[in-house]
Parts: structure tokens; sequence; C-alpha cells
């Protein structure tokens, strides 16, 4: 299983907005991806930072979706987004939430 990370700044007064924009259009277009499972949000309002997570059955797929659909989600978040996201990965090799097999 394989995990993105993103972590952003989103502008100030932008929270209600951004969550509504996760829960409107990034979250369907995450679940109609070939290998998605799972999307993890937190945010810090002091900081007007979030990180979204991602999970994935394989590197594969993952890199699939980073390459033809995040562009634009990415584009669709610019007027609540400051700056540019950091987008990390990660395999996952424990959980307690999926039966994993590293």
């Amino acid at each position: 299983m394989f995990v993105r990370q993103v972590t952003a700044h989103f502008k100030p007064g932008k929270f209600d907005l951004l969550t509504q924009r996760l829960e409107k259009d990034v979250i369907p277009l995450l679940k109609k991806q070939t290998g998605f499972r799972d999307e993890l949000s937190f945010f810090d309002k002091d900081k007007d930072e979030a990180v979204a997570m991602s999970f994935w059955d394989t590197r594969k797929d993952a890199e699939k979706y980073s390459r033809d659909t995040y562009p634009k989600v990415s584009k669709k978040m610019e007027d609540v987004i400051s700056g540019t996201p950091t987008v990390r990965s990660f395999e996952i090799n424990n959980s307690t939430w999926y039966d994993i097999h590293a």
C-alpha cells in the first residue's frame, strides 16, 4: 500500500471553502481513481495549514493519479491555497486499518 501526503497553507478566511471543495470536488474525483482506498485530511487553523493523505493500492496507482488528475485538483484549489503544496510519497508497511502485506 502507498500514501501520498500533500501539505499546504490555505489563505486566511478560506478554511470553509477549502473543506467544501475537498468534500464536493476532490473526494469524488479520488473515488473514481483506480487503486484509491481512502483520504484523510488534517487542519491546523492556527497555522492555516492543511495535510491531506490519500491511500492507494500501489505506487503505480498513486503516480497515475499524480500525473493525470492531481494537476486538475491543484488548479481547482488555487484560490484557497497559498503557495505551492508539498507532495511526498510513502510506502506503508504497517496498518491497523488495512490488511497490508509488506
